[in-house]
């Protein structure tokens, strides 16, 4: 699992000095392995003790968490999840996050994605029922 984390990070000084920067991923570092356009950028939240449903979808995903602990979920691999650290979840991965008992989350996401514009959405995966795509236009 691609848990990137911020203790132990270098800063950096930019910008002359006006801007002190820590890096999950150096400047290029990606360019070679991700190519497709920025699909979203979000802020988000879940509740005390929730999951997000099982899903995958054709997207480079990134989630950091600012507030609250859990477990992030990626292809049957849990792992603890908290503040100041970075998941990358690779394309087509089952994931899903589960917010600790007592504690709700809030995270900053954003995606990569490769999708044409008529199948942008993801697969869910219910507990309960058959995989299905639901479209993520919401829009249209």
């Amino acid at each position: 699992m691609d848990i990137q984390r911020r203790d132990g990070r270098e800063i950096m000084s930019e910008h002359d000095g006006t801007v002190q920067s820590m890096f999950f991923y150096k400047m290029e570092e990606l360019r070679e392995e991700v190519h497709g356009y920025l699909e979203f950028v979000n802020e988000f939240s879940i509740g005390e003790g929730v999951a997000i449903e099982p899903h995958s979808h054709d997207t480079d995903e990134f989630y950091f968490v600012l507030e609250g602990n859990g477990t992030m979920v990626i292809d049957g691999e849990r792992a603890p999840f908290g503040p100041g650290e970075l998941v990358r979840i690779r394309p087509n991965l089952i994931h899903s996050l589960e917010a600790d008992q007592g504690v709700p989350m809030r995270c900053f996401c954003f995606a990569i994605s490769y999708m044409p514009k008529d199948k942008v959405g993801f697969t869910a995966y219910p507990k309960d029922g058959e995989p299905h795509f639901v479209s993520t236009r919401y829009w249209d």
